[in-house]
């Protein structure tokens, strides 16, 4: 079993890509750390910010390389990776309460 340590905050949630070499983490509050493994070691990671409160939820979509999160916030963001940088995308969540839980569909679309 691998132990990977990324510090001693508190994780909220966290994703892998396929094939496990990238890693987003949210460490309990409202930023999106992307890390990527190179050799032994995980590089500085890359800092997404686009919510206004804690991450909740997240997923990674295995065929579309897609990031899908939502937070206290009520707000979803889908984030696409264009020219090496995370791109967000606004998703309407039509939702009175905080966004807790996020998957993709095995077809890659949002559940």
């Amino acid at each position: 079993m691998e132990v990977h340590n990324f510090g001693s905050n508190p994780v909220s949630c966290h994703t892998w890509n396929k094939d496990k070499t990238q890693l987003a983490l949210s460490p309990n509050n409202n930023e999106v750390l992307i890390y990527k493994k190179a050799g032994e070691k995980w590089t500085e990671p890359e800092l997404l910010l686009q919510h206004e409160l804690r991450v909740t939820s997240m997923d990674w979509a295995p065929n579309t390389n897609r990031i899908v999160t939502c937070s206290e916030d009520r707000n979803a963001y889908v984030w696409t990776q264009c020219d090496g940088k995370w791109k967000p995308m606004l998703v309407l969540l039509r939702s009175n309460r905080a966004a807790a839980c996020v998957r993709w569909a095995p077809n890659g679309e949002l559940q």
